[in-house]
């Protein structure tokens, strides 16, 4: 891992435990070990430094996530992408889970101007699982008055806490993937709805 790599990885974990207002160029040099004034040939500011960490880590997150994608067999259906697509940002956020960090906590403490082109990294992602799911409705996985948007929302929400919540002791990330799914597209309801038997009512003596 280069200088600048490691100084990216360990700014983000700074920004995402202890916010961008505490979080210091001469700390993060230290934790580096390199002088305070070295991280400057880097980064000139931290404002710089912390655009670099959103735009890296939002750029692996969403290459891993079109990796698994570009995986596929040719003539995959849009279900085989999508889950595809799930289980490659389910294991992008936890191969970069400092960013992940970072990216959760830092969206109301960013300067404007970082936030303003995180808000349009942001939006592209959400372009791309928009296109997803609506491919998912158009080949018949999804029902037509299902709402796109909030459908995105419940899937991104659930992939972007992953590390809140996940235990690899409980199961592999394909498992999840396949229990995520299997909740999304069959429901939670059962298929046949057991009607509560009836109880004998108590006869007195």
């Amino acid at each position: 891992m280069d200088t600048r790599e490691n100084l990216m990885r360990l700014a983000a974990r700074a920004f995402g435990t202890q916010g961008y207002a505490a979080t210091t160029m001469r700390g993060i040099a230290d934790q580096a070990g390199i002088e305070a004034a070295s991280i400057y040939y880097h980064f000139s500011s931290k404002e710089e430094l912390l655009d670099a960490v959103m735009e890296h880590g939002a750029q692996s997150i969403f290459a891993h996530t079109q990796a698994r994608i570009a995986a596929l067999p040719p003539g995959a259906d849009s279900e085989q992408r999508f889950r595809a697509g799930l289980l490659g940002l389910f294991s992008a956020m936890i191969k970069y889970g400092d960013y992940t960090l970072a990216h959760g906590r830092q969206l109301a403490e960013l300067p404007d101007k970082v936030r303003e082109r995180h808000l349009k990294r942001r939006a592209q992602h959400q372009t791309f699982w928009s296109g997803m799911l609506e491919d998912l409705r158009t080949e018949g996985h999804l029902r037509e008055d299902v709402d796109i948007a909030l459908c995105r929302v419940f899937v991104l929400s659930t992939m972007t806490s992953v590390q809140t919540w996940f235990n690899p002791k409980k199961g592999s990330p394909e498992k999840v993937i396949d229990e995520l799914c299997a909740i999304l597209f069959e429901g939670v309801r059962p298929k046949q709805v057991r009607k509560p038997a009836r109880r004998e009512q108590a006869v007195a003596s």
